[in-house]
């Protein structure tokens, strides 16, 4: 059975802790007062600067180091809507950050962002009301692709791996 290379993996499963983390924290940050809201807000958008940093990275592994070939029983079909869900998250993966950068930085009022106390990021963009907007909608629109799509993802590998009998889990399981 042909796997994933460790580097692979391992940026498949901390983008995916992270992205899971990130939906986590915005959810619980929904609602509250300011104040309360930016506990949650702060890691999130650390978490969202490594995401992009680390999509980046994956994208450059991937185009330099070929990924393991899919099993001839994944029908032609499947093997290129396996490959656009691909490219469709790596779009979101880099979208995501930086439509919320933008959202965050042309506000104005942006304070720097704390990298989990290593260092501060300056996400101003330049104050520009249209851009924030823009940059929100964004955002926002973009989760539910996001999460329908880590759904498929999920039942794809699972249907192969346990209906078709195909080990899709070990190709990319540390």
């Amino acid at each position: 059975m042909a796997k994933y290379s460790k580097i692979a993996i391992l940026f498949h499963w901390l983008i995916a802790i992270l992205i899971g983390a990130n939906i986590l924290l915005a959810n619980l940050g929904e609602g509250l007062p300011r104040a309360a809201r930016a506990a949650y807000m702060s890691p999130h958008k650390a978490i969202g600067i490594s995401i992009l940093i680390l999509t980046i990275g994956r994208i450059l592994w991937r185009l330099t180091h070929r990924p393991p070939a899919l099993p001839d029983k994944v029908a032609g079909w499947q093997a290129k809507a396996g490959h656009s869900a691909h490219i469709l998250f790596y779009v979101l993966m880099i979208a995501m950050p930086l439509t919320g950068w933008l959202m965050i930085g042309a506000k104005g009022n942006a304070a720097p962002v704390d990298f989990f106390g290593l260092f501060t990021l300056d996400m101003a963009v330049g104050k520009n009301a249209m851009l924030a907007d823009i940059g929100n909608e964004g955002h926002e629109i973009l989760v539910a692709p996001l999460i329908i799509l880590i759904g498929l993802h999920i039942l794809g590998a699972l249907k192969h791996q346990f209906i078709d009998k195909m080990p899709f889990i070990q190709r990319m399981w540390p």
